[in-house]
């Protein structure tokens, strides 16, 4: 795909410099409910009251000549919706010693040190209200000798387990549970083990899992070459063993790849929990097919939604801070690629209030806002109180801050364009152009007027790959004045943001114009079910608008959810948390497979959500072309909400 930035014709003709939008907001209906149950103070009422208290606390790290200026800008800007602060900000702002940080990264060694620190370290940040990622592939393999002390090691995935166990014991904030990620390399011996661990629904419970992908693995699919998992230098030997099946249905054999029996009478059972006996036939030495184990990947995120996928070269290669820091992990959510210690600053421009209803597109109000957001959450970086001293280092040298955006779909809906089609796509290339270069105007001037970050070294920067995306004038001039922030832009989900904003959620489109929702209610468990009207689309809808552009989840096609996070991704200089939704009766089928891996390095990560996968689903998809709409609404027999389905459940995100 072309990366010209343009403004389509569609867009042009929509542009005028005198746009009214209405900016007097309040959460209200479930959007105030969960205000007020996360984010609001004690004794606090109102959003605007919110604001006010966040606004004073980011302008804190500013010199007193500033400080009441900028102040009132933060403050217009979150009053009205048109900023938000990611949700540790506005809970902990005006907190004493309160960390407003979002999430963090922890790269344990294979040492008992490492480990007991990782889980001291963990046990801290997640008290403070941070989510952490984690990746174990230095930790020693199941099996593996310790000194003279032969197959005695217990695996990373025993690492694993352990920290989950003390996941299930922390709370933050208002009771919200620990958020954990975990992230093996697909070279690290115990890969096999890892990749089919969440099949069984009571392992890792507060871990999302994802994979870690390289450049060479993506090469050996294509190739369809052998794979091999090493440790120490050494290949690691798999066999595939066909292991007897004793059940009351009969006796049948199940092919295994496992280390050795006992690995694999234990993987034998991940899937199928009859008996298993110790009696091995035709049993031999095998190395898998590169294109064999990517299937399996493929097949496992599509049937259940896990693993993520994660390319951790691009990620390191498709940045500006390769030459001071690597990147082992990312956060739970996967928008942020962090070093060990690592954390992300979170903040988010509400696309939804930069275009009238009529389509009319405020490209001066979407510069404004994006300017102060960079110097919004740089401000934050100055006035957090880290949990650890090992997060403060890692968090100032860079200076990394993860501006992003909610309610792109809403944007979208309003301006005309179809989710996914191909003048969205040119469309995205214009919005996410003018958001990445605005981004950098703002912290290069911050680099003039406050300093760059530590690890500052135009000699180097200048060659990262991410960097040179950059136009030329806008590089010259970070030459001349430096630049305040190593890394600016991300995508996050936004799950309840959204709903408090009264927008969709993050980059994701609208579960559906118009769906059904069923719930249970009472002791007896009887279920109730009600139609949902998006808000927006309704607004529109009774405005006489031509809405045959808009389009649910569902209705994009999965090579559509994909091309808007590649074309996205190409902008962002950290990461893109995206959910390519699928229909229920999807396969991973050969083509699929193959058309992932043409695009496995052109994003940092996937993740896939089938519908029905994780069970029984509360939302059901409507027509509204094929439903009496005008009745419906005129009755008033439904439920008007905004969307806000990819929410967040005590910390994890379900999807």
């Amino acid at each position: 795909m072309s990366r010209k930035v343009l403004l389509c014709s569609t867009c042009q003709s929509r542009y005028s410099p005198k746009i009214k939008i209405m900016n007097n907001f309040e959460p209200t209906g479930l959007g105030h409910q969960i205000f007020m149950e996360k984010y609001a103070f004690p004794g606090e009422k109102t959003w605007k009251e919110c604001a006010k208290r966040v606004a004073a606390h980011a302008a804190g790290a500013e010199g007193d000549e500033k400080r009441v200026s900028i102040e009132k800008k933060f403050y217009d800007s979150i009053r009205s919706g048109d900023f938000c602060p990611g949700g540790r900000i506005l809970f902990g702002s005006g907190r004493s010693h309160q960390n407003l940080l979002n999430c963090y990264v922890l790269d344990p060694e294979d040492s008992v040190d490492s480990i007991g620190k990782t889980i001291s370290d963990m046990y801290r940040i997640s008290c403070g209200g941070g989510g952490i990622g984690f990746n174990f592939s230095n930790v020693r393999p199941k099996g593996n000798d310790i000194g003279n002390i032969q197959n005695s090691a217990p695996g990373s995935i025993s690492v694993m387990r352990m920290i989950n166990e003390i996941g299930n014991h922390v709370r933050a904030g208002k009771n919200r549970r620990t958020a954990l990620m975990s992230i093996l390399n697909i070279t690290h011996p115990d890969f096999l083990e890892f990749l089919d661990v969440k099949l069984d629904r009571g392992e890792l419970t507060n871990f999302n899992i994802s994979v870690a992908i390289t450049k060479t693995f993506v090469e050996a699919v294509e190739n369809d070459s052998e794979w091999y998992f090493t440790w120490g230098g050494r290949h690691q030997k798999f066999y595939q063993y066909e292991v007897d099946r004793i059940s009351e249905e009969g006796n049948d054999k199940v092919k295994v790849v496992a280390l050795d029996e006992e690995d694999a009478i234990g993987r034998a059972s991940m899937f199928n929990k009859k008996h298993f006996n110790d009696t091995f036939e035709n049993s031999v030495k095998i190395y898998i097919s590169a294109k064999d184990l990517w299937g399996r990947i493929v097949e496992n995120a599509i049937e259940s939604g896990e693993p993520g996928i994660f390319n951790i070269d691009f990620a390191n290669e498709f940045t500006n801070v390769s030459y001071f820091e690597y990147m082992p992990s990312t956060n739970p959510c996967g928008e942020e690629v962090l070093p060990n210690y690592g954390n992300c600053c979170l903040g988010h421009v509400n696309l939804s209030n930069m275009v009238s209803d009529d389509g009319q597109i405020d490209w001066k109000k979407l510069a404004r806002t994006v300017r102060l957001g960079v110097r919004f959450l740089d401000n934050i970086l100055s006035v957090n109180h880290f949990p650890i001293k090992e997060c403060k280092d890692a968090g100032l040298k860079s200076r990394r801050i993860g501006l992003g955006i909610t309610g792109l779909h809403y944007f979208l809906i309003k301006a005309g364009y179809r989710y996914g089609s191909d003048n969205c796509l040119e469309f995205l290339e214009r919005l996410f152009g003018t958001i990445r270069n605005e981004a950098y105007k703002a912290s290069c001037e911050l680099g003039d007027e406050k300093g760059s970050f530590p690890a500052y070294d135009w000699t180097q920067l200048k060659d990262e790959k991410y960097f040179q995306t950059l136009p030329s004038r806008l590089r010259n001039d970070i030459r001349s004045k430096g630049l305040r922030n190593a890394v600016l832009l991300t995508v996050a989900p936004t799950g309840t943001i959204s709903m408090v904003l009264g927008t969709s959620t993050g980059l994701e489109p609208i579960f559906a114009p118009v769906y059904k929702r069923k719930w249970r209610t009472g002791t007896d468990g009887v279920w109730n079910e009600a139609f949902v009207v998006d808000s927006l689309f309704k607004r529109l809808y009774l405005d006489g608008r031509d809405l045959s552009h808009c389009v649910g989840a569902y209705d994009v096609a999965p090579e559509e959810h994909i091309k808007v996070q590649a074309v996205v991704q190409s902008f962002i200089d950290s990461a893109v948390s995206k959910t390519c939704n699928l229909p229920h009766d999807y396969k991973a089928t050969d083509a699929v497979k193959e058309q992932l891996a043409e695009y496995a390095n052109e994003m940092k990560g996937f993740t896939f959500y089938r519908a029905g996968s994780r069970g029984n689903e509360p939302l059901t998809a409507v027509d509204w072309t094929k439903i009496n709409l005008d009745k419906l609404i005129k009755d008033g027999k439904y439920e008007e909400r905004s969307d806000g389905i990819d929410t967040c459940k005590d910390g994890i995100c379900e999807l």
